[in-house]
């Protein structure tokens, strides 16, 4: 295959996943929250009651910065820390109610914003998704060889 061809598609998927992440921080500023801390919280959500560590991990942070993070969401009452019963040196984070609310109105300007990429089409986006999940495997194999 055409070595140009591929490059445009790797500059292309930078290019969209820069665009998103502009509109993200955008809309995150009207929030008042960083993307790092939506990123968290959001996280958090999928999977509650992580530990620091593995909040990082998943963040793909340093633990200090992933610390910072939760210091500032604990401080604006978006997050919790608690003790866990079995091991009192560990503490799990989880969301307050104000933090399920702050994530979810800032994801909900956030994808209303992308809303307009439908007029792509059904049909075509679908395609893209799939062409998408083979690309993906393929990279993965790869990386595992």
């Amino acid at each position: 295959m055409d070595d140009k061809l591929i490059r445009e598609i790797v500059l292309s998927f930078r290019e969209v996943s820069k665009k998103t992440h502009q509109i993200l921080s955008e809309e995150s500023d009207k929030k008042e929250i960083t993307t790092a801390q939506l990123i968290a919280l959001s996280t958090l959500k999928r999977e509650p009651h992580l530990t620091l560590g593995e909040l990082a991990e998943r963040m793909k942070v340093s633990k200090s910065t992933a610390s910072g993070i939760v210091d500032r969401l604990v401080r604006a009452g978006f997050l919790m820390r608690n003790r866990v019963e079995d091991n009192r040196r560990t503490l799990n984070l989880e969301l307050t109610k104000l933090g399920e609310r702050k994530t979810a109105e800032t994801y909900a300007l956030f994808f209303d914003r992308l809303e307009p990429l439908l007029d792509v089409g059904e049909e075509s986006l679908l395609s893209m998704l799939e062409t998408h999940k083979r690309i993906i495997e393929i990279l993965e194999r790869g990386i595992k060889e």
